[in-house]
């Protein structure tokens, strides 16, 4: 698939062209890239033949606000032009950018489908125990997925991409999974997380029902109950996510993330310190964990523990 391509036509100046993708040189994750692919597509689409510099990407921002975009929308498409300038060597100055992008987050906080709800460990559990209460191969597949997605904080392009080798069990009856690569560790530096001993049960009881011995992990179940050859897609671990929480009662916005989202709001009622969760979920910054649990947090917080002896 070609990509779009900033080339310099003037100081402060692009052009938004066709070609060898701008974004190569960057160390991106695979959904990052796909993503600032398309937000410079449809820049450039609006673009036409005009000349790229901060008026027109100011003016773009503008006819996103206009459109009733979300905020994030806008900052994805100004993080691709930076990204995408920065592969060639390019540094860009938009202040009126900027200003517009600031504008456009104050002035449309509710845009968006929102916060993913969380699925707390509670939720999982029931949601679990459900997939696993009807006795198809499917359902003891996806209470193992959602068991491991609790305890592990997993994104799903993380739960997708584990492998048979990733697994270690441990004598204590829990398990270790191992992390390749991820968001936020391109390099592969890896990250080793803990399984409790129900969460490696139903590992067991997965890769025993479906005699899976080696290769990916977690693979698609066609009907009839026959296992399939190929790995679970990315989306259908969203799918069952969604299934299954549905199945439990949970409403609201149920994503990708809603287990990791979840998980973090369980930590933070449980006692974890901010630290603690950021770890836990591999977060390069305290900044997410942060607004996930903000809720659970003000009952923590100096008031609520010193005047009013909550959660003592």
């Amino acid at each position: 698939m070609q990509l779009t391509e900033v080339t310099p036509s003037a100081p402060d100046r692009f052009r938004l062209v066709s070609g060898s993708s701008a974004l190569a040189a960057a160390a991106l994750a695979p959904a990052t890239h796909r993503a600032y692919e398309g937000a410079l597509r449809r820049l450039a689409a609006w673009l036409g033949d005009r000349t790229l510099d901060d008026a027109s990407l100011e003016a773009y921002l503008e006819h996103l606000h206009a459109a009733g975009l979300a905020p994030a929308s806008a900052a994805l498409a100004v993080a691709a032009v930076r990204t995408a300038a920065r592969a060639r060597g390019l540094t860009l100055h938009l202040p009126g950018t900027e200003a517009a992008l600031a504008g456009f987050r104050r002035s449309s906080p509710g845009r968006g489908r929102g916060q993913a709800v969380g699925i707390q460990w509670h939720q999982a559990d029931a949601m679990a125990a459900m997939a696993d209460a009807d006795g198809s191969l499917s359902g003891i597949r996806d209470a193992a997925i959602i068991a491991v997605m609790s305890d592990a904080l997993l994104r799903i392009s993380e739960l997708a991409a584990l492998q048979t080798d990733d697994l270690s069990l441990n004598d204590d009856g829990s398990a270790t999974i191992t992390i390749r690569r991820s968001k936020t560790d391109q390099t592969g530096e890896t990250a080793e997380l803990y399984l409790g001993p129900p969460t490696a049960d139903r590992l067991r009881k997965w890769m025993r029902t479906a005699s899976i011995c080696s290769g990916v992990l977690f693979r698609r179940v066609r009907r009839g109950g026959h296992l399939g050859p190929g790995p679970l897609r990315p989306s259908s671990v969203a799918a069952v996510l969604a299934k299954r929480a549905a199945a439990v009662g949970i409403q609201g916005s149920v994503r990708g993330h809603s287990l990791r989202v979840g998980s973090a709001q369980s930590l933070v009622r449980a006692g974890a310190t901010l630290p603690e969760i950021q770890q836990d979920g591999r977060w390069d910054s305290s900044r997410m964990p942060a607004l996930y649990s903000r809720k659970e947090a003000a009952s923590k917080r100096g008031t609520a523990r010193l005047r009013y002896q909550a959660n003592s």
